[in-house]
C-alpha cells in the first residue's frame, strides 16, 4: 500500500528568512554597496561580556550538510521584476566558550565547531579594549585554476561571490482547460494573477553549509544608492522582502526560504 509522505527526513522544513521589519527606514539613501542583511538583527548576546555590541544575528545551519536556498525575484506591485540585486552567503563558526557562557546565562546553546575556550582578540581601547570571544566568519567562494604553467607552481584564485538572480522574462502564463490564464504561484506578490508575479519566481540554489551559522547579504548590482520611495528604484525590493513602502502589508512568511539538510543528503 502506498503512503503519503509529508515531508523529506533529511531536509527541514521551510524557514523565510527576511530583513528586518522597517528595514526601508534605515537605509534609505545608504550606498548600495551598504549590503542589508537577512535577518540584520542582532545576536542575542551583542553587547554583552565577551561580545562585539554589532555582533549580528546568523541563522543555525548543520556544518557540512546541505542548504536548499530559494532567493525570490523583487518584483514591483505594477509586476515589473528587477535584477539589480546580487546576494553574498556569509557563515561563521562558534567557540565553546561562547557556548559555555550561553548555558551559564539560561540559554539555548547554539551549535559550535571550535573546541577552544581562549578568548580572541581585544576591541579597539576607544570601544572598552575588553577581549572578544572568538567567532571566525567566511563568505561563499568560487575558486579559480590558471592554465598550465610552464614551470613552478599552479595557481588557484578562490575567490568571495555573489549571486545575482535573473528572471525569465516575460513570463507566459499557460492555460487552463477552459483556456483561461494559468499560474504558478500566488500569495507572494501583490495582484498574485498578474502575469509576472504568478510565474516561478524563485531562483533555487544547493549550498554546503560552510559554519554552524548563516547570514545573506544583499548588494545593488550597480551600487546606486537604496531607494525605496513608490516610483524609485528599489521599490521592487520593498515591494516583495517589506511593505512596500507602506502601500503593502508586511508578511513574514515572504522573504528568502532556506531548508538545511543532514551532512551528505
Amino acid at each position: 500500500m502506498s503512503e503519503t509522505v509529508l515531508s523529506d527526513a533529511q531536509m527541514s522544513m521551510v524557514l523565510p528568512l527576511k530583513p528586518f521589519q522597517g528595514f526601508e527606514d534605515v537605509y534609505q539613501g545608504a550606498e548600495g554597496t551598504v549590503p542589508i542583511a537577512f535577518p540584520g538583527t542582532l545576536d542575542p548576546e551583542a553587547g554583552k561580556e565577551g561580545f562585539a555590541a554589532g555582533l549580528l544575528a546568523g541563522i543555525p545551519v548543520p556544518l557540512g550538510g546541505r542548504l536548499l536556498i530559494m532567493i525570490p525575484m523583487p518584483i514591483h506591485a505594477l509586476g515589473d521584476p528587477s535584477a539589480n540585486y546580487a546576494y553574498q552567503f556569509v557563515f561563521r563558526i562558534r567557540n565553546q566558550r561562547d557556548v559555555n557562557r550561553k548555558i551559564e546565562a539560561g540559554l539555548q546553546p547554539s551549535a559550535y565547531h571550535l573546541p577552544s575556550e581562549q578568548l580572541g582578540r581585544r576591541l579597539t581601547e576607544s570601544m572598552g579594549g575588553t577581549k572578544l570571544f572568538f567567532i571566525p566568519g567566511a563568505s561563499d567562494v568560487e575558486a579559480f585554476e590558471q592554465t598550465e604553467p610552464a614551470s613552478g607552481a599552479a595557481s588557484v584564485n578562490v575567490v568571495q561571490q555573489r549571486y545575482v538572480p535573473k528572471i525569465t522574462a516575460p513570463w507566459v502564463q499557460p492555460l487552463t482547460p477552459d483556456g483561461s490564464s494559468g499560474v504558478w504561484q500566488q500569495g507572494v506578490y501583490d495582484r498574485s494573477d498578474a502575469t509576472n508575479p504568478s510565474g516561478p519566481t524563485f531562483a533555487p540554489i544547493f549550498l554546503d553549509a560552510l559554519g554552524d551559522e548563516l547570514l545573506i547579504l544583499c548588494y545593488k548590482v550597480d551600487g546606486a544608492t537604496w531607494d525605496f520611495n513608490s516610483e524609485g528604484a528599489d521599490a521592487s525590493f520593498s515591494d516583495t522582502f517589506g511593505n512596500g513602502s507602506g502601500a503593502l502589508e508586511y508578511n513574514p512568511n515572504i522573504g528568502i526560504l532556506i531548508s538545511t539538510g543532514v551532512q551528505g543528503s
